[in-house]
């Protein structure tokens, strides 16, 4: 398992560079060009893994400069919206963002281009009655009860049904920031 993180910062100092540079075996620089430092992840089985986040605050404190990261879930293979995000980190507001957070931006700051491939990311590796089921379950309140109820469906079949959501779309809507990310963008 692996995933790619996207560092931006307008005109990327040669401190921030050496600073990711330095994090060890498990992060290395896979590339830095457009004010985007892009890092490889191999860290997925660390049991004291990295805490990346801090590092935007370390930045903001000891270089008195922003930056905006964008943390890819882990996968086997090469994320497909990795390229899109990554010229559109460039438009949200600094700080340190997941997939959730993306596509709550993508809503919110009406990119329907960014919208769309999302969109056609989780319905060509989600059928629709896996997206049905979830949205029902978002709309219950994330009560599995009622929802099972509702959709006259047993309810492992249901958590079944959003473990698989969670687990092809590395997006969790058993949390509020992933259930409301998948409400506004099928909603919206």
């Amino acid at each position: 398992m692996k995933r790619k993180v996207f560092i931006y910062q307008e005109s990327i100092s040669e401190e921030i560079i050496e600073l990711f540079s330095s994090l060890g075996s498990s992060f290395t620089i896979e590339s830095v060009k457009e004010d985007v430092i892009t890092l490889l992840d191999n860290d997925y089985y660390n049991p004291e893994p990295i805490d990346l986040g801090g590092f935007s605050e370390l930045i903001l404190e000891d270089f008195d400069s922003n930056i905006t990261m964008f943390l890819e879930p882990y996968f086997e293979s090469e994320f497909v919206l990795s390229n899109d995000i990554k010229s559109f980190i460039k438009e949200i507001p600094h700080g340190v963002y997941y997939f959730e957070d993306i596509v709550t931006y993508s809503v919110v700051r009406n990119n329907k281009v960014l919208k769309k491939k999302i969109l056609d990311y989780i319905n060509k590796n989600v059928n629709s009655e896996v997206v049905h089921t979830v949205l029902e379950f978002i709309e219950n309140n994330m009560n599995s009860s009622s929802t099972s109820k509702k959709l006259y469906m047993h309810r492992n079949t249901l958590n079944y049904r959003i473990d698989n959501f969670i687990e092809t779309t590395k997006i969790n809507v058993k949390t509020f920031k992933g259930a409301n990310a998948v409400y506004l963008l099928y909603k919206y």
